[in-house]
């Protein structure tokens, strides 16, 4: 198979230059490898500068290189705020052999996995396929070509004791510590180099295979005048995605599976939403069911915000526990795991409020609503210019001035430091809170969780006993409980904040988790306001911050094109199919809570260049041939990357939702909303093309396209889109949408504000909706007004 590197889009003169001299010079010529780190606009790479490896960046230059000495490329993949990467720089990166070795062996190249998404995604499908699991850092062996000849996550330093599963060490001949991978690997490709090559390419073929099973065939065609084709995919899907569900619930713990355990905030949607889907879906999927899938959302958030996975005292989510009990959290906060978590405990709470009284702080789940907006709209979330970082890092000095960092030692308490910081106080304070947090006088670290004695005597805080267990075991009110707990809660809060070193932060700005972050403080911001309208509009300032940053930083108006990342400057790699998804999605959001028209207008701008960059279209056109090819299937659906994505040796389809949601799954209801809201045929036809694209794999495993179902309750059942004119006052349109986010999303809602002389009036239907009187409209996907509610 012929190599797929292109030179990236924009590049400098530079690349042309050394592609020249590479061709031109012996190996002897080539100047001696040089750290190039710093050249990086990725903190997480930059970072490495110092360390002795001359740490290429994935370009032309290193690729060119490898190619010329005819040396494997070792590729790490990995991000700032992740614990074992930071491990693996300090044990193995900074190690003098290592370091030799790589730099006279190998090309080594370090990437931001949060900078190259479609990079990181490839490899990890090889990780997985190749050794059933994944997870970072990545560490994977390449071929001059880009292909994969032998990878893994985290290997331990050189030199480091390894216990086999008999309990004894294992010899010398069977470790396999970080150097002596790199020795089996040096070894390898010079004796073995054919058959490497030809495994590799076996492997990428396969790895291409497996990514186009789930769109195999046209969903639509010319011949059919664009018409997309009757699909299997129907509300039984549902049915059977929630079963496979159900059966992995742990009932105790909430959650599904066992350790380590993520909170899948995609998941936990679906089950949500199955209550507030029509009534058909109930029909099909059962009441019973419907009601034990709200259950089962509703125990996994209790146990969540229970557990040691939230952060009691500075608020936030860490990203995942390695108990199946959420005790013991694995500590860095992912910025994008919040934002998602947010958007969930607001349909948690606006499902479980009171529908005949007004929304409360007293309404369970609230106030883990406020705690992660806070969490996320202030320093060092937020950074001073509008943009949200990507997250904190799991280690840091417990002092200033220690010498080593430690996991979570932000946020550990031993017993005698817990009673410190609430010194000054009533002691009942900090007896209630140790009781309410399960501060133990040896810690409450399991033995088996802490293998090499780096937690003794600490405490993670989670809630074992709540106000009402308080009250009784300490003879007052639960109200009473409640307040030391506070107390005890703000006053940890000031002693960390002021003795101990905050983690460090990744503090890039990445379009897709900006645009998460936004759309949650969106649609948080009028759901509040009537109870907290100073939050309410600290949270809708923040999130049109971001956005207005996104359109000054990673916005090119003249070409109509967005970028990735900013850090310090704007990186040079063009944004992906994600993060126009969800920006297009956080702007939808942000639109319908302000009205702004022009939000909507660079949704549009945004929609059609993402599907000018990375539709698969089924109808060919002048430019784009519906034609199968290694690049383009012509089935539908969004590829990850575009066409000319430099350092890319295959295209993959986003359809399965992950950590975060499918890309696919975004796009399908952005279609939608901006059809709806356009009256726009064509959008709604491709994001009905774009659901089916995944039709043969979404019939098999429903369950692992559960974002892509609720598309398809969509493409069965219609939406709605309400239509506001321009005569309604300012306490009209508060009170719709009020109405109109008091009920957690599901189907699909999408809301217009007609302006007199306004953008969407001289838009697709604008013509037809101007004619409209003063009042509020409903209108079917078709717009057709099926009913009219006047006075809301």
């Amino acid at each position: 198979m012929r190599s797929q590197l292109k030179k990236p889009t924009g590049s400098s003169s530079r690349d042309a230059e050394l592609s020249a001299q590479f061709s031109k010079a012996s190996i002897s010529d080539l100047p001696p490898l040089q750290n190039r780190a710093a050249q990086s606009s990725s903190p997480y790479v930059r970072a490495h500068a110092k360390t002795p490896i001359a740490w290429q960046l994935l370009d032309n230059e290193a690729a060119q290189r490898a190619k010329k000495e005819n040396k494997l490329i070792f590729i790490n993949i990995g991000f700032k705020s992740c614990h074992y990467c930071r491990v693996t720089t300090a044990e193995s990166f900074t190690h003098p052999e290592v370091a030799s070795l790589l730099n006279k062996s190998f090309i080594p190249v370090i990437v931001d996995r949060d900078e190259r998404p479609d990079i990181d995604s490839i490899y990890m499908n090889y990780i997985q396929a190749s050794n059933g699991s994944g997870g970072w850092p990545l560490n994977v062996f390449l071929t001059p070509d880009l292909e994969p000849v032998f990878g893994g996550t985290y290997w331990p330093s050189p030199g480091t004791e390894l216990i086999g599963a008999d309990g004894e060490e294992v010899s010398e001949d069977e470790r396999l510590d970080f150097l002596v991978i790199l020795q089996k690997m040096r070894d390898v490709w010079p004796e073995h180099e054919a058959r490497c090559r030809q495994e590799a390419k076996e492997i990428v073929s396969k790895l291409r295979e497996f990514a186009a099973e789930g769109t195999v065939g046209g969903t639509g065609d010319a011949a059919a005048g664009g018409q997309v084709t009757e699909s299997d995919l129907d509300l039984d899907q549902l049915e059977e995605a929630y079963t496979h569900i159900a059966g992995t619930f742990d009932p105790v713990n909430g959650g599904f599976g066992v350790a380590p355990k993520f909170p899948t905030p995609a998941k936990l949607s679906f089950l949500l939403k199955l209550a507030s889907f029509p009534s058909s879906v109930a029909d099909v999927v059962g009441e019973k069911e419907v009601a034990q899938a709200t259950h089962m959302a509703l125990h996994t958030l209790r146990r969540l915000r229970d557990g040691g996975l939230r952060d009691h005292v500075g608020g936030g989510f860490h990203r995942y526990a390695v108990t199946a009990d959420w005790t013991m959290p694995h500590f860095e906060k992912m910025v994008l795991d919040n934002a998602l978590l947010l958007g969930l405990y607001l349909d948690a709470w606006l499902s479980t409020a009171s529908k005949d009284k007004p929304l409360s702080k007293e309404d369970e789940f609230a106030n883990v609503v406020f705690e992660v907006a806070e969490y996320l709209t202030e320093a060092p979330i937020r950074r001073p210019d509008g943009g949200f970082v990507c997250g904190e890092a799991a280690d840091s000095f417990y002092r200033k001035g220690d010498p080593q960092m430690r996991e979570g030692a932000y946020y550990l308490w031993t017993r005698r430091e817990f009673e410190q910081a609430l010194s000054g106080l009533d002691s009942q304070v900090s007896a209630v809170a140790a009781a309410h947090w399960n501060v133990l006088e040896h810690g409450n670290v399991a033995r088996e969780q802490d293998p090499i004695d780096e937690f003794i005597n600490q405490n993670v805080l989670y809630t074992v006993k709540d106000t009402n267990e308080l009250g009784k075991q300490f003879g007052m009110l639960p109200e009473e409980a409640q307040k030391l707990v506070e107390t005890a809660r703000e006053k940890l809060k000031a002693h960390r904040a002021k003795d101990r070193v905050r983690p460090e932060t990744d503090d890039k700005t990445v379009t897709s988790v900006n645009a998460l972050v936004i759309s949650a403080l969106a649609r948080t911001s009028p759901a509040i306001s009537s109870i907290d309208a100073e939050r309410a509009a600290k949270y809708l300032q923040a999130a049109t911050g971001a956005a207005r940053f996104i359109k000054d930083k990673l916005w090119d108006e003249s070409t109509k094109t967005l970028y990735r990342a900013y850090s310090t400057e704007r990186s040079t790699t063009q944004a992906f199919a994600e993060d126009y998804a969800f920006l297009i999605e956080a702007l939808l959001d942000l639109y319908e809570t302000t009205g702004d028209e022009d939000w909507l207008q660079w949704t549009d701008d945004l929609q059609r260049k993402q599907l000018d960059l990375f539709y698969d279209s089924t109808i060919s056109s002048t430019s784009r041939p519906a034609t199968p090819m290694a690049h383009h299937s012509a089935c539908g659906g969004f590829y990850s990357t575009s066409e000319d994505a430099p350092h890319v040796i295959l295209r993959l389809k986003d359809g399965m939702d992950t950590a975060q949601p499918s890309t696919n799954a975004v796009s399908a209801s952005n279609l939608f909303r901006l059809g709806f809201i356009f009256g726009d045929t064509e959008y709604t036809r491709l994001a009905r093309e774009t659901i089916n694209a995944f039709e043969v794999e979404a019939l098999q495993y429903p369950w692992l396209f559960i974002g892509l179902l609720s598309g398809v309750v969509t493409a069965r059942l219609g939406g709605i889109v309400w239509v506001v004119t321009q005569a309604k006052t300012d306490k009209d349109r508060e009170e719709l949408r009020k109405k109109f986010y008091e009920l957690p999303r599901a189907g699909l809602r999408s809301l217009a504000f007609l302006k007199e002389g306004g953008w969407l009036g001289s838009q697709r239907n604008g013509a037809k909706m101007a004619q409209l009187e003063a009042g509020t409209y409903v209108f079917d996907g078709e717009y057709r007004p099926f009913r009219e509610e006047e006075g809301q």
